[in-house]
């Protein structure tokens, strides 16, 4: 009896134990193929090439995923937006008021004591020039000056001594004037700055109607002075012809030189010297460009550079005719 109940023990332990490695095989079989389906290994590569697979789709999804998460929009949308907020600081900037219309004129001044100053226009966020020139065109230095207003001087570093500032209004409604003492000039020079929108002076160029320091002796003295804020003369300057001038035709010299008929006299613009007939008036600008107003007169003799030259003024209606 005691052998059978050995023997059936040991059966019994013997089938308990071959059931529970069995089914120790089967999980490891399942664990195989479980991992076989994650990773989908290739029977022909090798456990290094199977790891650095695995490494570069986690390195690819990573990837992918910091492209998803720091830059959500795509490139096209990426444009509209920076569209729109270029559209947006436009608008923020851009004046409410058109942009001032800019001038270059030239004006004389009366040294007269009743006669107004003259009036430089100006805008807020542009800087006007003003030169002080005699009546022969030459630069008349200045000594000292005192302003006004709220304006700011732009310094000058390329000498101590010039005939040329720069002034710039620091608020859109600015007002106020300037002093200046010229060299050799014993009355004092004084202009009205006046800020606008409409229009703004780039060049202001001030003739005084006498000979500065550095003047040059003209060829033919007329005896006339300039008159404070000639408008004929500053058109003429300013390469403007008014629309009822009559223009005429200049031959014997180049094209740098034109003439019309205005108010009754004959106005030449030139950068050459006129020797003859006597003129009215002259101006001379900062480039050296001169206007002369004289009687009608068919034939005028100019100096280019030394050279006597002749300049034939002829109306063109008598042109077509001929």
């Amino acid at each position: 009896m005691k052998v059978l109940g050995f023997g059936l023990v040991l059966a019994c332990s013997t089938a308990l134990s071959n059931a529970a490695f069995s089914q120790e095989l089967a999980e490891e079989q399942m664990s195989e193929k479980t991992a076989d389906n994650v990773f989908n290994f290739d029977d022909d590569l090798g456990p290094e090439q199977a790891t650095e697979d695995i490494e570069e789709s986690f390195r690819n999804e990573a990837f992918d995923q910091a492209l998803r998460t720091l830059l959500p929009l795509r490139p096209g949308e990426i444009r509209t937006l920076l569209e729109h907020f270029d559209r947006t600081v436009e608008s923020t900037q851009l004046p409410v008021h058109p942009y001032p219309r800019p001038e270059l004129t030239v004006q004389n001044i009366s040294l007269d004591p009743g006669v107004l100053p003259l009036t430089v226009k100006m805008a807020y966020g542009y800087v006007t020039t003003i030169s002080m020139l005699d009546a022969s065109g030459q630069p008349w230095p200045i000594e000292d000056m005192s302003w006004v207003g709220d304006f700011k001087i732009q310094e000058s570093t390329v000498d101590t001594t010039t005939h040329i500032i720069r002034v710039s209004p620091e608020s859109a409604f600015a007002h106020g004037n300037i002093s200046m003492r010229l060299a050799g000039l014993n009355a004092p020079v004084i202009l009205t700055f006046e800020t606008n929108r409409d229009l703004v002076h780039y060049r202001f160029d001030a003739v005084l109607p006498k000979m500065g320091p550095s003047a040059t002796t003209p060829l033919i003295d007329s005896g006339v002075t300039l008159t404070s804020g000639d408008p004929d003369m500053s058109i003429a300057l300013g390469g403007v012809v008014p629309g009822d001038a009559e223009m005429l035709d200049v031959s014997g010299v180049d094209g740098r030189t034109s003439a019309y008929i205005y108010n009754g006299l004959t106005y030449v613009r030139t950068p050459l010297t006129l020797l003859s007939p006597g003129w009215n008036s002259s101006v001379t600008s900062a480039d050296g460009t001169k206007i002369y107003a004289l009687e009608d007169t068919p034939v005028i003799l100019l100096s280019d550079r030394g050279r006597m030259v002749r300049a034939y003024l002829t109306e063109r209606e008598d042109l077509l005719n001929e």
